[in-house]
Parts: structure tokens; C-alpha cells; sequence
């Protein structure tokens, strides 16, 4: 399966994002209640969160290990990377 084959929005268990990125389940729902990432409305009590989580999270965890931020300083950095990116391709489209 490609990357590009993924559903980014699939809801996900906590227990499974926390699988797949190698940390333990409290770290997840801890980020989930910090705000720092975001969750799938459901109808059920199930706290799930989308695919893209992973990502966010796997990126929040190298910026921990390589800078030394803590995950809040790491939200706060990924959020801002994709602010200048969204303006960056706004930019580009204006100069066409």
C-alpha cells in the first residue's frame, strides 16, 4: 500500500495510533486532551483520531528527540510549518 492509498481522515483507536508511532496510550490521549491533536466525532464514547495523527505525532516525537521541545513547543512548531506552506503555495498561485 502507498502512502498516497491512505485515508488520512480514518478514524483510529487510540491503542492502534499508539501501535504504530510506539508510544503507550496515555501519551496519545494526553496529547488528545492537551489539544495538540485532533479527534474524530463519533457517535460512540470511543476516542478515536484521525490517520493523520500518526504523522503529527511522529513529527511532534522528532522534534523531542533532535531539539528537545516538549510536545506542546513541538504542536506549535508543526502548526506554524504548515501556515508558512499554506502562504507559500498561496503565493505561488497569485504569481501565476
Amino acid at each position: 500500500m502507498w502512502a498516497a492509498d491512505l485515508d488520512l481522515d480514518e478514524p483510529l483507536t487510540c491503542d492502534v495510533v499508539a501501535t504504530i508511532v510506539g508510544a503507550k496510550r496515555s501519551l496519545v490521549v494526553r496529547l488528545v486532551q492537551q489539544g495538540l491533536i485532533e479527534t474524530v466525532d463519533t457517535e460512540t464514547d470511543e476516542l478515536l483520531v484521525p490517520r493523520r495523527a500518526v504523522v503529527r505525532i511522529r513529527r511532534m516525537q522528532r522534534l523531542r528527540r533532535d531539539l528537545g521541545v516538549n510536545f506542546a513547543g513541538a504542536a506549535v512548531i508543526l502548526d506554524l510549518v504548515g501556515r508558512i506552506e499554506q502562504l507559500n503555495s498561496e503565493l505561488e498561485r497569485r504569481r501565476e
